[in-house]
């Protein structure tokens, strides 16, 4: 839909709905790597945002869940009209500062922020642990077929739309089911947020709050540790993970879930995890292109390879896995292409 109709759509949807028939600022926002929309609206010295999903696709999860969260008293935007028939969501106005960008702004206050950052995340799964059976993320999970659909995935856009390359299906399954089924068997399972980074997380008031939360799903807590500590968007140094890691333990104490975890295997599954989590981000990345013809997330690609690679050095990772990526042929393909 054309950005006029998309506005004229918004203010005609405001009118109805008896929110407003007054005059309103509309301004459309950056948005992420769907094909949703996002619009601030500006209206007697007081703001909203407007997230427009047609098809109500992308966004059907995100209100049962937000509902979720709040009950638990973790940091989520105020919801205040949700209406899946129009494809429209107003809710409340965070700001526009992310953490990735607080972080690049304030680069001495790096750790600080991090450490802020996997606190809140050990307050997620600790308040939120065990699921209940009534929310959207408990009727999926990461499982091997799961892990296996997103290694697939990166396979398609990256190597297959991306690239223009034809890799061997059956030496992918060969080398990568085995590995998406010892993944699979880490536990215990938790709301997972499954995009928990520094441009999902966003500051108000020194605050920190949690969006883009619609797809999560149960995993093992390693899989959003793993979003954060290897996030595609900031480089953290391996000292800063162990020391992470050591505070995630420690503010995981006083919950439940704390008993559950084996944590003499943590870091080990951490490595595991990240390393699937950093090849599936390369396809999201590439996939933004494809599908959408976004060229926002192009750059974070070789990062991730390399961060994937670096992953694959350590002895957790079987060797045959190098085979299946062909890190470095991949990276000098993606740089004779102008990708950087």
């Amino acid at each position: 839909m054309p950005l006029s109709n998309e506005k004229t759509f918004i203010e005609s949807w405001l009118s109805k709905n008896w929110i407003t028939k007054e005059p309103v600022c509309i301004r459309k926002l950056f948005g992420d790597g769907s094909n949703r929309s996002f619009y601030r609206l500006e209206h007697r010295g007081q703001s909203r945002i407007v997230l427009l999903d047609r098809g109500w696709q992308f966004s059907k999860d995100y209100a049962p869940h937000q509902r979720y969260l709040s009950v638990h008293h973790l940091p989520v935007p105020k919801f205040y009209k949700v209406d899946p028939q129009a494809g429209l969501l107003l809710m409340e106005d965070l700001g526009n500062e992310l953490l990735q960008k607080k972080i690049f702004q304030q680069r001495t206050k790096k750790f600080y922020w991090l450490k802020q950052s996997v606190i809140l995340l050990a307050d997620l799964h600790g308040r939120t642990f065990p699921v209940p059976k009534n929310i959207p993320a408990a009727k999926r999970k990461f499982d091997t077929t799961k892990y296996f659909e997103e290694f697939l995935w990166t396979m398609e856009h990256l190597y297959c739309k991306l690239l223009m390359l034809r890799p061997t299906a059956s030496l992918w399954k060969s080398f990568l089911r085995p590995f998406c089924e010892k993944i699979s068997e880490v536990k215990p399972l938790v709301f997972c947020h499954r995009d928990y980074h520094t441009r999902n997380l966003l500051l108000k008031n020194t605050k920190l709050f949690m969006i883009d939360f619609q797809d999560a799903r149960l995993g093992c807590p390693h899989y959003d540790l793993a979003s954060l500590l290897y996030d595609a968007y900031l480089t953290v140094s391996e000292e800063e993970r162990e020391e992470l890691l050591k505070i995630y333990q420690r503010s995981l104490r006083p919950y439940t879930l704390h008993k559950k975890i084996n944590w003499e295997t943590f870091g080990s599954d951490l490595r595991l995890i990240a390393f699937q989590r950093t090849i599936k981000a390369a396809g999201s990345f590439a996939s933004f292109y494809t599908r959408f013809k976004k060229r926002t997330h192009l750059k974070y690609i070789i990062p991730v390879l390399l961060s994937a690679e670096n992953l694959a050095a350590h002895g957790d990772i079987p060797p045959s896995i190098g085979t299946v990526f062909r890190f470095r042929d991949t990276i000098n393909r993606l740089r004779s292409r102008g990708i950087r």
